[in-house]
């Protein structure tokens, strides 16, 4: 085994040094950094890996914005990516590409590559840029997940692209929210993102790049991400264009709206301190895909820890200062089962508002600041590939009605409700569930169908967080004027879709074991286009992360020429159209968008519609005009802001003030009617009987 690794290291290396031609050296403002040129075909791609454009953020600097990269002395060798940041999920663990440089996950993180053409004849020649920001739910990924060089050069750099990849903090390194009552910061990883493009604007001419032309693309939490850069105030002139894939800045997930944010400071070290302690299921199922190792490894305190930190131990309230000082010297997240338990129990880390590169949230943050031409839209069933199991249904069984209702009402409480703009009283939420209900699954056999219950759970939250909100985000840049293209990737691959991962199991020890499922899909459903695979379309030769397109067919290699033609052409001219293709902008009275496939259509209408109708609309409107509300609950009323507390106060008192005012009303009705009942029953007309004459014999 080892002498087989050795050769296919050996094979790799060989090939890549087939194709280099030279190494070159530029001047950037922290001094010479040095790339190599590697040659495909007739054409050259310059590629420099692991640029720092970042101070490391450790120790003083952790939790605080990033600060610009000082100048080095000797010449940098930009040969290899740097560490990825700290991982709080293993998404990407076994990534084919990134999966090796995973263990050397650092604080030390803030690394950039660049991807540019070259043309030794002519070096003074500039191309457009595109910026990519890798998705993973704010948890997990890199610059490099996902990304086959080859077939970054073929698909975008030879088609006269500039791309920049860059890391970003993660978890709390990044998205860690710190309230001082009167603001809120947070954002860090944002912030990263920020910094990288204003050393883009001063250092991408030396690489061929138009620092006048940036493109900003992301997919998943890396579009939600980009379509805050695209908005905000603090990045004008740093951000040209759009391209949104699957995620917007109006989705629940993307943004905190209400409530106490999950990943807020002082949460965070309620788990640490074992204030709060994660259930002992979700903890099993974090170590079940752990190996023997690390589940037998002694962890002494809560929630898979191996310490607490010193300055933890004290019980006491801690103003903001104090903990976030206690975080920075402290606290590090070292464990990964912690790190991964963490993150199971409290989700997406989200950015926050606060009030400089976050002015607002929801579709007042667009409708306000949206600038800049769009490119954006969802996959075909954006969740096809989520399996029974993340709906709480373990097994194949016949499925009842009750079960069905619960799921449904579960992601009404939980998706949907994070997307509104403050909280709403149960009553409310339960009343949008059973439309949701009716709207979802009124169709459903529910003594038998348990895929088909599963596949309508899918649209379901599909359309909650990412179709609704790209409608929502696409109307509002449509009535600021702006150029919109709006797209469903709806292609299906011909080679088939093998899912692979490596779990452990104990019959194995500690060695892992590649498990590996063709077309994963729902059973007894065709498959279809789903979240991520346009990924294995655009970067790579159909891998991405967890699948592999086997084999790319000569029409999945066409569909990638479609697709990245029509990103690039974006990116170079703001018009995605192709030479078979002309792609209509979108407005609010020409409302449509295209099916992208090998053959683009288009599609009249809103994006999947009528999902966006009703999320948009409908149940917005019940969500914001229910008057059948209950009262919230104590564990509620103490998520709550401040404003929203005193706006829930006032509503109580004039509650029961109309309550005591009814009540005094039928009291007064009550005591004139039996006034006027005794005052009849004494008036001698009251007695109809009394003339009445009896003869008796």
């Amino acid at each position: 085994m080892r002498l087989l690794c050795t050769l296919l290291t050996i094979f790799v290396i060989d090939v890549e040094a087939q194709n280099l031609e030279k190494s070159r050296s530029v001047w950037v403002e922290q001094g010479l950094v040095r790339g190599k040129i590697y040659k495909l075909g007739e054409q050259q791609v310059q590629i420099f890996r692991g640029i720092p454009y970042a101070e490391p953020p450790i120790g003083d600097l952790r939790y605080k914005m990033p600060m610009r990269k000082q100048r080095w002395e000797k010449e940098f060798a930009a040969v290899d990516y740097g560490p990825p940041c700290v991982q709080f999920m293993d998404f990407h663990k076994n990534d084919r590409f990134s999966g090796p440089n995973m263990p050397r996950e650092s604080e030390d993180c803030l690394y950039l590559n660049i991807f540019s053409p070259y043309d030794s004849e002519d070096e003074s020649q500039l191309y457009p840029i595109i910026v990519w920001i890798h998705g993973g739910s704010f948890l997990a990924g890199s610059a490099d997940t996902g990304i086959d060089m080859e077939a970054v050069a073929r698909n975008l750099v030879f088609k006269g692209i500039t791309l920049v990849t860059i890391n970003y903090r993660l978890g709390p390194f990044g998205f860690m929210s710190i309230d001082y009552g009167d603001h809120v910061e947070g954002n860090f990883g944002i912030y990263d993102q920020k910094l990288a493009l204003e050393w883009i604007q001063r250092n991408i001419k030396q690489f061929n790049g138009d620092p006048s032309s940036v493109s900003v693309m992301g997919e998943s939490a890396g579009a939600a991400a980009i379509s805050v850069l695209g908005l905000s105030p603090l990045t004008r002139g740093l951000v040209h264009q759009v391209i949104a894939l699957s995620g917007s800045a109006t989705a629940g997930w993307a943004i905190h709206r209400h409530g106490t944010n999950a990943w807020d400071m002082n949460n965070i070290a309620d788990y640490i301190r074992c204030n709060k302690i994660i259930p002992e299921q979700d903890l099993k199922a974090v170590l079940n895909r752990e190996s023997i190792t690390a589940k037998t490894k002694t962890t002494e305190h809560c929630n898979l820890q191996l310490q607490v930190p010193e300055c933890l131990l004290n019980t006491g309230k801690m103003n903001p200062k104090d903990m976030l000082e206690c975080f920075r010297k402290e606290v590090n997240f070292s464990e990964p089962l912690f790190r991964h338990a963490l993150s199971a129990e409290l989700g997406v880390s989200k950015m926050v508002v606060d009030g400089q590169l976050i002015p607002a949230s929801g579709i007042e943050l667009v409708s306000d600041y949206a600038h800049l031409p769009l490119l954006t839209g969802v996959a075909s069933r954006e969740w096809a590939h989520k399996r029974p199991e993340f709906y709480e249904f373990w097994r194949y069984e016949n499925m009842s009605r009750s079960k069905a209702e619960e799921a449904v009402k579960k992601l009404v409480y939980t998706s949907y409700a994070s997307r509104l703009p403050g909280k709403v009283p149960n009553a409310t939420l339960n009343l949008i569930s059973n439309a949701t209900f009716l709207r979802y699954m009124q169709d459903v056999d529910f003594n038998f169908d348990m895929p088909g219950v599963v596949a309508r759970l899918q649209d379901l939250e599909a359309d909650i967080e990412f179709v609704a909100p790209c409608q929502s985000e696409v109307d509002s840049y449509a009535k600021n004027g702006l150029d919109v293209f709006v797209y469903s990737f709806d292609y299906i691959p011909k080679g088939n879709i093998v899912e692979v991962d490596k779990r452990f199991y104990e019959l194995f020890g500690d060695n892992q074991v590649t498990v590996t499922k063709k077309d994963a899909s729902s059973d007894g459903y065709e498959i279809t286009a789903f979240h991520g695979l346009d990924h294995a379309f655009i970067f790579s030769h159909g891998y991405s992360s967890n699948f592999q397109i086997k084999p790319f067919t000569k029409q999945d290699r066409a569909m990638s020429k479609v697709l990245t033609t029509m990103i690039t052409n974006f990116a170079k001219t703001g018009d995605p159209s192709i030479e078979v293709f002309e792609w209509p902008a979108y407005t609010n009275s020409s409302a449509h968008y295209v099916s992208i496939g090998l053959h683009p259509k288009l599609i009249k209408g809103q994006l999947h519609f009528p999902a966006p109708e009703f999320w948009n609309h409908e149940a917005a409107m019940l969500a914001k005009y229910t008057l059948s509300e209950s009262p919230l609950s104590d564990e509620e009323v103490s998520e709550l802001t401040v404003e929203e507390r005193k706006q829930l106060n006032a509503y109580r008192r004039a509650w029961w003030a109309l309550w005591l005012f009814v009540i005094a009303v039928a009291i007064i009705i009550w005591v004139a009617i039996i006034c006027f009942v005794i005052k009849k029953g004494k008036s001698p007309t009251s007695k109809p009987y009394d003339n009445i004459v009896v003869n008796r014999e």
